[in-house]
């Protein structure tokens, strides 16, 4: 979701929340307005939610705002599938190590960095359709799964995967579920998440600009065949990455 705040009077910044997560704010190229995304969570109930906060007018004085906004219910495909109980039920070496990446992925989610690095809008990383998209409930062994919280995009193995927009990578990893991870932080609370490569090109810290490549598709992970899972976060929330590709970012 993209807010824009304007005033009669010039704004020096502006503080809002959504859900309890703090929105990001940043200055339009001409000055006059304030633009920030804010991120509805995929499993966000059915309700009115208020977005508040304060623009700051200069010299002392701050001018509050509040809306409400409707979130109506979404209905998302089910997949009931059986499968083998050892890849259901985890032993507890697997469980220690997702419990612990699970710890440092939720601590990279709630970082709002200050500048903003994306540029317009983002592109797909794979030039493919999607073999499985955002929401997708599953249910394995008849026990209720985690809702499918990205896209995946077909392809085979060793195609080059880009950056969807110019960011900071702030994770290079072989992690349990999506196998050779990357994290893109866009600024402001946005990022994106590339999974089960075959291979990484870059490394954490980098400045990485749109269109690079920044690794190979794989099946790495817990996976059954090459694809790259593609997931975006804005403030916290999971959203569906292909969002990011239409008109929710402009060229500001």
């Amino acid at each position: 979701m993209r807010l824009v705040i304007k005033t009669d009077r010039a704004m020096s910044g502006v503080e809002a929340s959504l859900t309890g997560h703090e929105v990001a704010f940043y200055r339009s190229t001409d000055g006059t307005e304030w633009v920030g995304l804010a991120g509805v969570d995929l499993e966000a109930g059915a309700g009115s939610y208020v977005i508040g906060g304060s623009a700051d007018l200069g010299t002392g004085v701050s001018q509050p705002f509040e809306e409400w906004i409707k979130i109506v219910p979404k209905n998302f495909p089910v997949q009931r599938i059986r499968v083998e109980e050892k890849y259901v039920t985890l032993n507890p070496e697997d469980s220690a190590r997702s419990q612990e990446e699970n710890k440092r992925l939720n601590a990279i989610w709630k970082r709002v960095s200050g500048r903003r690095l994306w540029q317009g809008p983002f592109i797909k990383p794979v030039a493919s359709d999607l073999s499985s998209g955002f929401g997708r409930r599953r249910i394995v062994n008849n026990k209720p799964r985690s809702p499918h919280s990205g896209v995946d995009l077909k392809a085979e193995t060793g195609a080059p995967i880009l950056a969807a927009n110019s960011g900071e990578v702030v994770l290079a990893d072989d992690l349990f579920f999506s196998g050779k991870t990357l994290i893109l932080d866009h600024g402001l609370g946005l990022y994106t998440f590339y999974g089960h490569c075959s291979k990484l090109e870059v490394h954490q810290g980098e400045i990485v600009q749109k269109g690079r490549v920044i690794a190979e598709v794989g099946s790495t992970g817990r996976v059954t065949g090459p694809h790259l899972h593609w997931a975006c976060r804005i403030n916290g929330a999971r959203v569906d990455p292909m969002q990011l590709t239409g008109s929710l970012l402009d060229s500001q």
